[in-house]
């Protein structure tokens, strides 16, 4: 219930506030706090506790291969680092919420875990909190909803589905890990997912009597034939797409409308596409897209540009689209691969296998597939003979879930350009064509 949800957090703000008095080294301008624990319960709970205390909370994912996660809490350089379950026999902390000025950092998400090495993004409450009416009208959302939140709450996804839900005095049914069969036997009423996992729901639509009023899909494209599946499974069930990024949040929404595009923009935000020099191009030519929104996060904590431009109070993350006359947007490519929800740096996977000892050269790209969107394969010039075996244990050790390639294959010399670098395109065609042969 949310007095007992209260009285967890106050317990664990009560825990949280002079161990971390004690621990901060006033290097930052204000606290900050890595949540490792596996429970989502637990990490809404010490989420939550930090927030009541001014503290901007960082979940990682404890899960990701040890090198990454000391790599993540290296980026987020915490003041604090829990690792287990808030006490609820504690001391409660009795003060009022901390007074949060508009500037401070609420949430640190990080981009590891999929997309390369650790990026610690830092957002504002207010970049969320200011997008909640909008999401709500779009879906209905209200105090008498059961929301599902599927994932780790590592997922900014998932961790703004959770608060959403709680801001609205929704409940908010959390799950310690994808189970298709646990999520279809609970009783929700809103399901706020990627699409693979939806594709497992429907797969179990004939044993049980799930049928959510909402779907919401977002953190890879929603297959036409997919939503085709929904309308047949669930004739009454709404549902809502979503595109967007860690960065710049919400971009676009789409409710009916043409399935190949990812809709119109979302309440409150300007979008445009753009040349690569930065410059606007007519309705209906292809470029970069750029956002303008209350709802983008304030930047990575290093400082550093990365992938996120900044412009103007314009923001982009390098993906290429195009605006019609009634300002639906078509998501032509992005530099990622988009797996199953996550968002894979492919230049990132190529920088960790290349020091592989088997490996000379590799070119890692996105292949597609019916379920996932896309799956990650890699194409590997071998300096030795390259085992199968080899190759999947080194990914295992070094890569995170999203990044390991699920499909591997092996050439004695890459396709070069002129200047030396590998021919993506003539390795892709390679592979699309059947003249690569996968390695058993």
């Amino acid at each position: 219930t949310a007095a007992e949800l209260t009285d967890d957090v106050a317990a664990a703000a009560g825990w949280l506030g002079p161990r971390l008095a004690a621990a901060r080294s006033q290097v930052h301008g204000q606290p900050r706090v890595a949540v490792c624990v596996a429970d989502p319960a637990d990490q809404l709970r010490w989420a939550l506790a930090a927030d009541w205390i001014g503290a901007a909370a960082a979940v990682l994912d404890v899960r990701w291969p040890p090198v990454v996660l000391a790599a993540a809490l290296e980026e987020v350089q915490p003041d604090l680092v829990v690792r287990h379950g808030p006490d609820r026999a504690g001391r409660p902390h009795t003060g009022a919420p901390a007074a949060v000025q508009e500037h401070h950092i609420g949430w640190i998400s990080l981009t590891s875990g999929t997309s390369g090495p650790p990026r610690a993004l830092g957002r504002t409450r207010q970049s969320w909190i200011a997008s909640f009416p909008a999401l709500s009208h779009l879906t209905g959302l209200s105090a008498a909803d059961t929301v599902l939140v599927p994932g780790p709450l590592s997922s900014s996804m998932f961790a703004f589905a959770a608060f959403h839900a709680l801001a609205v005095g929704a409940r908010v049914r959390l799950l310690p890990g994808w189970r298709p069969a646990l999520a279809a036997g609970a009783q929700i009423t809103v399901a706020q997912l990627v699409p693979t996992m939806l594709a497992d729901l429907l797969d179990q639509a004939g044993q049980s009597d799930l049928r959510p009023r909402v779907v919401v899909t977002a953190g890879a494209k929603l297959q036409p034939d997919l939503e085709r599946r929904v309308r047949a499974a669930w004739p009454q069930t709404h549902v809502v797409e979503y595109y967007g990024s860690g960065e710049q949040s919400f971009v676009t929404a789409r409710v009916g409308g043409d399935p190949g595009t990812v809709g119109r923009p979302f309440p409150g935000v300007q979008v445009e596409i753009r040349d690569d020099n930065g410059h606007r191009l007519p309705t209906g030519e292809s470029g970069v897209i750029w956002t303008r929104s209350p709802y983008a996060a304030v930047g990575y904590l290093d400082e550093t540009p990365g992938r996120f431009r900044q412009v103007g109070g314009w923001v982009s993350v390098g993906d290429r689209g195009r605006l019609d006359g009634a300002g639906v947007l078509t998501l032509l490519g992005r530099d990622r691969i988009a797996t199953g929800g996550a968002s894979v740096d492919p230049a990132a996977v190529e920088a960790v296998l290349r020091v592989a000892p088997s490996v000379r050269d590799v070119v890692v790209l996105g292949l597609p597939h019916p379920r996932l969107g896309e799956v990650v394969a890699a194409v590997v010039e071998c300096r030795t003979d390259c085992r199968l075996s080899s190759l999947r244990r080194y990914a295992r050790d070094n890569l995170a879930e999203a990044q390991r390639p699920r499909r591997w294959y092996a050439v004695e010399h890459l396709p070069r350009t002129g200047s030396g670098k590998p021919a993506r395109a003539e390795v892709l065609d390679a592979v699309q064509e059947g003249r690569l042969l996968p390695l058993s």
